[in-house]
């Protein structure tokens, strides 16, 4: 083995069974600070002629480049985002929800970073990306839903965004790859009877002021979790969401519209008044949800409360519920079904978008569509009958004849 050393690293030759292959390694400060010893296969010794034909691959693979000239590998290009746009410290100013971004930390851990951590920046091609995307699997064997390829296909384009930002690169390879996100399945909702029966019938009382507040209200799951008493106001029949916790991890709200507030009917209100007199962490700034055995110091974990409470109680009743986004969408039916207003059903909601309303949350039950279909068609079809009832009562021809 020979060594030859280039502006940040060294190339060497290794003996392999298949020939001498070329590789070139170098050193990167690790998390601690310390030296980290990296290396790349460049390829069989014998395809570069010259030692300046290698140090050009090392150039065009981004390898070769100096401290400060940016990263060289979609790992280091990763780095450098976590660092600058998804740091997981509190940070009042940070455009992402700490949900947000440990989605992200999850999908770049268990997906990107194992297939494209080591390859060269510029050496991400559409088509392969495609290529991977398309049969991607679950640790289970199950096909990735196609929803989440492209959340994977999303998050990649926003680091590639980030490398153009940091002048890096010019243009975006990810831009050009193609992955749909449509449903495998339409959301689950509850009827209105699977609703009363669930909450008036089915639950305990904690878990039935959960259920009936996040239903009655369409709060996210990590908002439910951060609601004190101080952000109800009794008096404007109204709630505020200020924070969100997500895995304990008290936080801002998913957007500036999510602060907006929320009306409260006087029959919720009742039951959050019982609620209060019952539990003993009651004070305002005490969380609705308290866990005693924190101490009142944190609330309940819901996605537990959830799969160990609710969930067996439903199920044990015939009532399927997948979780509490069920209610989030139940809630987003029944205010269409009897609001026809697209943009009170948004503020109710407080998305930002009124597509993200109508396109993910409005997707009507299949019994309202047949009504509307039979509404439609009968418009038609009685008027038939009515002419031919006329005709068979006169002349015996029908009219259009």
């Amino acid at each position: 083995m020979r060594k030859r050393h280039t502006s940040k690293g060294f190339l060497s030759t290794i003996q392999r069974k298949s020939g001498a292959v070329l590789v070139y390694r170098w050193y990167d400060p690790g998390t601690d600070g310390r030296p980290s010893e990296r290396k790349r296969v460049l390829g069989l010794a014998k395809d570069f002629r010259s030692e300046a034909a290698a140090r050009r691959e090392v150039q065009r693979l981004g390898l070769g480049r100096r401290s400060g000239d940016g990263p060289g590998t979609f790992k280091e290009l990763v780095d450098h985002w976590l660092q600058k746009e998804c740091s997981m410290e509190t940070d009042p100013m940070s455009r992402r929800a700490f949900s947000t971004k440990d989605n992200y930390r999850s999908y770049l851990r268990r997906w990107i970073l194992p297939r494209w951590g080591e390859v060269a920046l510029q050496e991400v091609k559409a088509i392969a990306m495609e290529d991977w995307l398309s049969p991607l699997k679950k640790p289970n064997g199950k096909a990735l839903a196609p929803g989440t390829k492209k959340k994977i296909r999303d998050l990649m384009h926003v680091l590639y965004a980030h490398a153009i930002r940091y002048e890096w690169i010019d243009h975006n390879p990810i831009s050009a790859v193609r992955q749909g996100g449509q449903r495998l399945s339409t959301p689950s909702r509850l009827s209105v009877d699977q609703l009363s029966q669930l909450i008036f019938e089915v639950l305990k009382p904690r878990e039935r002021v959960m259920v009936l507040l996040d239903f009655g209200t369409g709060l996210r799951r990590g908002e439910l979790s951060g609601v004190k008493w101080e952000d109800i106001d009794f008096g404007e029949h109204k709630l505020t969401p200020r924070r969100s916790i997500v895995k304990q991890h008290v936080g801002a709200v998913k957007t500036e519209r999510s602060k907006n507030s929320i009306p409260l009917d006087d029959d919720l209100l009742e039951e959050l008044l019982a609620w209060r007199q019952e539990t003993p962490y009651a004070e305002n700034s005490d969380y609705i949800f308290a866990s005693p055995k924190m101490k009142g110091k944190q609330p309940y974990w819901m996605s537990r409360i959830m799969q160990h409470h609710i969930k067996p109680a439903a199920s044990e009743a015939g009532i399927e519920i997948k979780g509490w986004h069920t209610l989030r969408h139940s809630y987003t039916t029944l205010l269409r079904q009897n609001n026809g207003d697209p943009k009170v059903v948004q503020g109710l909601l407080r998305h930002n978008s009124i597509k993200v309303t109508m396109d993910i949350y409005d997707e009507a039950m299949s019994d309202e569509k047949q009504m509307a279909h039979r509404k439609v068609v009968r418009l038609v079809t009685r008027r038939q009958d009515r002419t031919v009832m006329r005709t068979a009562s006169g002349t015996g021809v029908p009219a259009s004849i």
